[in-house]
């Protein structure tokens, strides 16, 4: 989280995806800062081709910037076996600063134990053969009495045992007995069967104990404990599976995301909840105050200010600047935010009056990003949203990068007009953005061709698409430009409600067909939208 993103819009175009990047490279050599770009959306085939061209890899995909479980500053540990004794969970809650344990075996989560069960269990009265019913291994009772075993096997376990002290809860056999200094009574425990000993107030036994003990195989261990001290304690050596919870446990994947997990926490009246990597193994314990301190997502957006067309959750992050072109959106912020929109063909003209106000010439790479942005957005100049700064930015951008501007745009929009492969859901998507207009959904996309068979095609396959894909999106209108690039027209097929009326409003006749061509129409953003938004407007009045 400590990263701030610079991410453009989704269905990203070559502006959107080289000006993520450029303007985080300005970034990081002005602030320091970790900068890094991101792409809200699948790459193109010009933008591809681009950056194949100038040798750099393209962003990271970025889905969503709601934050995750994985993004949160939780208290990761390795939890504690089931086999451990109550004292060793008590002491790993103190040494961690934790109240709940995830009980494991072999990282999977078998339940979880919490401080309060470890005082319900030191404050119960334990009968003679707690011990035996819990399957406490003599393991335990050794680290629980800080002692040493000298005889028998550490991982066997109590079996139908009652703790007794010698002399005064009988000699019965398979008792755990304990004893003092006396050897006589060392002896005679293990002579009368005991099944086990321990020698309080001792560090070691004499030789002749030692061998009856391992030639009767009878566990024994010694303690610096009294035999008062050792009795009171060994309740602790108890394992932990005898009390911990393994019912009803809610625990969550590190891919949760953070409003799914604050629901559920707000339902529950659990402190604690489990997280699992994603392999279903415990890394740790979330509390609702991990989610509090939560920081987040530092972003930077570039080349949109709609929120429906920015990455999902933006709402959950820190939007910290944004550089644009278009329209003023319906983004909101928590706080006044460096926010730079200009009338301009597209945002790497921005940047490059950005890097020149920051006394920094960008490298022959991000120059010819920046270049092939401009050459895209305003169809080498020919787009009515260039003006003279484009085409301005553009040359000087030419001349650091070391390439000749058409022949890199000719390359740029053959690239681009490859679209015989494509689905049709792909040629949609692929700069597709969505705008609100008087509470009517319209969603634009555009494809842009020098290839006019290929356009007629596209046109047979795109129509009854149209109206499928309006459907399945809950969508009021939806608009399809292609464009013609060689001879500077588009045709714009529509459906939906009402688009009709919109569009013959907005453009004239359409004769009873879905679609109209219009002559000299190139850009979305300053020709299309703004006259479709009118006309929407002026048929709801």
């Amino acid at each position: 989280m400590n990263a701030i993103y610079v991410i453009g819009h989704k269905n990203p175009d070559t502006d959107s995806i080289c000006s993520a990047i450029a303007y985080a490279r300005l970034k990081r050599l002005t602030t320091g800062q970790d900068c890094q770009p991101r792409r809200a959306g699948r790459i193109n085939e010009e933008t591809a081709y681009v950056l194949s061209r100038f040798g750099v890899d393209a962003p990271p995909l970025l889905e969503t910037l709601e934050p995750r479980a994985i993004d949160v500053s939780f208290h990761r540990s390795p939890g504690i076996s089931a086999d451990a004794s109550l004292l060793q969970a008590w002491q790993q809650m103190v040494q961690e600063g934790i109240h709940t344990l995830g009980v494991v075996k072999k990282g999977n989560l078998l339940g979880i134990v919490t401080l309060g069960d470890l005082a319900e269990a030191y404050w119960k009265d334990l009968d003679c053969i707690a011990l035996s019913r819990a399957g406490t291994c003599y393991r335990n009772l050794a680290e629980t009495l800080a002692g040493r075993m000298l005889s028998g096997d550490p991982a066997a376990r109590m079996v139908q045992e009652r703790v007794i002290v010698h002399n005064f809860g009988g000699q019965e056999p398979g008792n755990l007995v304990l004893v003092g200094e006396d050897r006589k009574d060392q002896a005679d425990a293990i002579k009368d069967g005991a099944g086990g000993v321990i020698v309080c107030s001792a560090s070691q036994v004499a030789d002749k104990v030692l061998s009856l003990a391992k030639e009767r195989n009878c566990p024994l261990i010694v303690t610096p404990y009294d035999i008062y001290t050792a009795s009171r304690m060994l309740g602790q050596a108890i394992p932990v599976r005898a009390i911990m919870k393994t019912e009803g446990i809610v625990s969550f994947d590190e891919d949760d995301f953070v409003a799914e997990m604050r629901t559920v926490m707000a339902r529950r009246r659990f402190r604690c909840f489990p997280v699992l990597d994603g392999d279903g193994k415990y890394i740790g314990m979330v509390t609702q105050r991990h989610l509090l301190e939560l920081d987040r997502q530092k972003v930077i957006l570039v080349d949109h200010n709609e929120r429906a067309q920015a990455v999902d959750g933006v709402l959950s992050a820190e939007i910290l600047e944004i550089i644009d072109h278009h329209r003023l959106g319906n983004i909101e912020t928590m706080q006044p935010v460096y926010f730079r929109n200009q009338p301009l063909g597209c945002t790497a003209t921005i940047l490059n009056q950005i890097y020149h106000e920051k006394g920094i010439a960008p490298d022959p790479q991000t120059a010819g990003l920046m270049l092939a942005a401009i050459l895209s957005d305003t169809l080498m100049f020919r787009s009515p949203t260039c003006t003279g700064a484009d085409e301005q930015a553009a040359r000087e951008l030419s001349e650091i990068a070391g390439v000749d501007y058409e022949a890199l745009a000719l390359a740029m929009f053959r690239a681009g007009s490859d679209l015989g492969e494509k689905t049709e859901q792909e040629l949609f998507d692929r700069d597709c953005k969505v705008f609100a207009c008087d509470g009517t959904e319209i969603a634009v996309g555009q494809v842009s061709s020098v290839s006019p068979e290929q356009l007629a095609d596209l046109r047979k396959r795109m129509e009854p698409y149209l109206e499928r894909v309006r459907a399945e999106r809950q969508l009021d209108i939806v608009l399809f430009l292609m464009t013609n690039i060689l001879d500077e027209s588009s045709t714009l097929l529509f459906a939906g409600t009402g688009a009709a009326a919109v569009v013959e409003r907005a453009f004239g006749p359409t004769e009873g067909s879905c679609s109209i061509r219009v002559p000299g129409l190139l850009s979305r953003k300053k020709q299309l939208v703004p006259v479709v938004m009118q006309a929407v407007r002026q048929l709801n009045e």
